[in-house]
């Protein structure tokens, strides 16, 4: 596999499209490379990363790789801020299955599906202000805003801050660190609230799904439905903003791409799919520590040495397509990691790729000439040591 075929590297002097040439964390290696290699994270501690997709399947599933005991402070981490122990994506079986399936009531099919309508209606009203402009700032933000506030059922006329104050929590706009840290305490605030609303208006959201759960069956702690809404928020707004922009933008660079989805717009669940492949929203998973001494593609793991798994590289490890850095909106074995694989598969998988796949309908549907008004090159994007990418700005006409 040449080195062109992996997102932020050059080979034989072209560049690397623009959907991908945003920075990258620096301890992620180029083409060509092993499928384990020993990486230096930013914290000083040495981990392995795998680079291909069986492996990382089997990494992702095998029990023998744990998530808890990764989150524990003594354990190697590729990010110097640990994430809570007692969040869901943060245990292992039993304790994550249990969990798990609590929250896969508010995550049934007909409960995602259910959220089309709102979505389309919000999309197709935000394209007919017309253009150009700022496609995520006009956009991709306030379609996810709106979605995670009916999610999460934020009354309306408090959506605008919350989606404010979202947007500060997780840095989206400029600002300090203490005015992040100070909106994230708001938002844990705003919490409570939304859990004592959906109390006594349960309407028909996903967190009010959630509270029956806690309420009804004293399945879930108080503290553990307060974690479950930050997780909601977590992996369901800033990660939605990062991969439309990132799909938006490698559909207008691979123009011909794009052409092809307004010619038929039939094409778009596929294409979904190879954009989630193409362009991963994260690039790699969460840490998991080996609980023996094991091996991985010929090299000794030991007990107590950390694996993370570069999403990144697995989606473009096609042994089978002889065309991974390639964008084909037609393509039929568009198998990505981009979701996760195992007992930690991304809880909201459905609804990413509902948010994505009506996103471009709508995008198609209302702006059929759409092109980047911008150098790819010159576009700005969120920090290397961010853990969702994405471009900060999109500018747009049509």
């Amino acid at each position: 596999m040449s080195a062109s075929h992996i997102p932020g590297t050059t080979g034989a002097g072209a560049p690397a499209t623009a959907a991908q040439r945003g920075p990258l964390p620096p301890y992620l290696p180029r083409w060509p490379v092993p499928g384990l290699v020993r990486i230096l994270a930013p914290t000083g501690d040495r981990l392995w990363l795998v680079t291909r997709f069986a492996l990382g399947r089997r990494v992702l599933a095998d029990p023998g790789f744990s998530r808890a005991a990764a989150v524990a402070p003594p354990a190697p981490a590729v990010h110097p801020l640990r994430p809570d122990p007692s969040s869901l994506t943060s245990l292992d079986p039993p304790a994550h299955s249990r969990l798990r399936a609590l929250v896969n009531r508010a995550f049934v099919p007909q409960a995602i599906a259910a959220l089309e309508d709102g979505i389309r209606a919000e999309a197709r009203g935000l394209l007919r202000r017309g253009g150009p402009r700022d496609l995520v700032r006009d956009y991709t933000m306030p379609l996810a805003a709106a979605t995670i506030c009916r999610i999460l059922g934020v009354p309306e006329a408090e959506r605008d801050r919350f989606a404010a104050l979202a947007d500060l929590g997780h840095a989206l706009v400029p600002c300090t660190p203490q005015e992040s840290e100070a909106a994230r305490a708001e938002l844990h605030k705003q919490f409570g609230r939304l859990i004592r609303l959906a109390r006594r208006e349960p309407g028909g959201h996903l967190l009010g799904a959630l509270v029956r759960a806690h309420d009804e069956d004293r399945a879930l702690s108080e503290a553990e439905l307060i974690a479950l809404v930050e997780l909601l928020l977590n992996a369901g707004y800033e990660t939605t903003i990062g991969q439309t922009g990132l799909a938006v933008l490698a559909l207008l660079e691979s123009s011909g791409e794009w052409r092809r989805l307004v010619a038929d717009p039939g094409l778009i669940p596929g294409a979904v799919e190879e954009l989630l492949r193409f362009a991963p929203v994260v690039p790699i998973s969460f840490t998991r520590l080996a609980r023996q001494d094991t091996e991985l593609a010929g090299q000794p793991v030991r007990a107590g040495e950390a694996v993370l798994v570069s999403l990144l590289h697995a989606n473009f490890d096609l042994p089978d397509d002889g065309c991974p850095g390639v964008l084909d909106v037609r393509r039929r074995t568009a198998r990505h990691l981009s979701f996760g694989h195992g007992p930690h598969i991304c809880l909201g998988a459905r609804l990413a790729r509902l948010q994505l796949r009506t996103a471009l309908e709508e995008l198609v549907a209302v702006c059929p000439g759409l092109s980047l008004d911008a150098d790819p090159a010159a576009l700005r994007w969120r920090p290397p040591e961010a853990i969702v990418r994405g471009p900060t700005a999109l500018p747009v006409s049509w």
